[in-house]
């Protein structure tokens, strides 16, 4: 004759153990022990910061921007819009080597406005973008200045109406001349020698545009 029936039930949360002494009974004693809980981990993802521009005198546009983890990501692709709306690939970048900080330069960057993003996928499927930025180049506005370096007289040739200033290091402006077209001079003998920027307002497109001006 049986005295007593143990059934045992695993799941994946606990293991129930019932002893059944007869027919009718309650049961004796049930244990309950809970499996301990299994968090996952989320992979890193790549996240872009601080990326930056330099508009180099051969009007190339160098990017320089930080990643978090360069271990997260295997490339970059370096997007171009001129309208903020419509983005086009120009680059792929493929990481070589764990970095923290990277470069790529623009060889041939549009005439006038070049608006900048780089895009990371990270290996966990996460898609990041980084900053947008915007570097202007000259040519847009149709105008040429010369001679750069200048010595006293500088020559402005133009196409259509300008707003032109020239300032210092400082960010003060020690020259300007409004509504500027066809071929102007500007005298600029009383400037001390250095780096100035001369900036150009384009009255008719309402671009504005700056490049670099050395004084002899």
């Amino acid at each position: 004759m049986i005295k007593g029936l143990t059934v045992c039930v695993l799941s994946l949360a606990a293991t129930y153990c019932v002893a059944q002494e007869a027919a009718g009974l309650p049961p004796q004693s049930v244990s309950l022990q809970a499996l301990p809980t299994v968090q996952r981990v989320p992979d890193s993802a790549a996240v872009i910061t601080d990326l930056v521009h330099v508009i180099r005198e051969n009007s190339k546009v160098v990017l320089n921007w930080q990643l978090t983890d360069s271990t997260a990501t295997d490339f970059f692709t370096i997007e171009r819009s001129s309208n903020s709306r419509d983005y086009e690939v120009v680059a792929v970048i493929k990481i070589a080597k764990p970095s923290r900080w990277f470069e790529w330069i623009d060889e041939s960057p549009a005439k006038g406005k070049n608006i900048y993003r780089i895009k990371c996928a990270s290996k966990n499927n996460a898609i990041n973008y980084s900053n947008v930025i915007q570097a202007q180049i000259a040519g847009d506005i149709t105008f040429k200045f010369y001679p750069n370096p200048v010595d006293n007289v500088l020559i402005i040739r133009s196409e259509t109406a300008l707003d032109i200033q020239i300032i210092d290091a400082t960010g003060k402006s020690r020259l300007s001349q409004t509504n500027v077209s066809g071929l102007h001079t500007i005298n600029v003998s009383t400037l001390e020698k250095g780096v100035y920027v001369i900036r150009v307002l384009n009255r008719l497109s309402n671009t504005v545009v700056q490049d670099r001006l050395l004084k002899n």
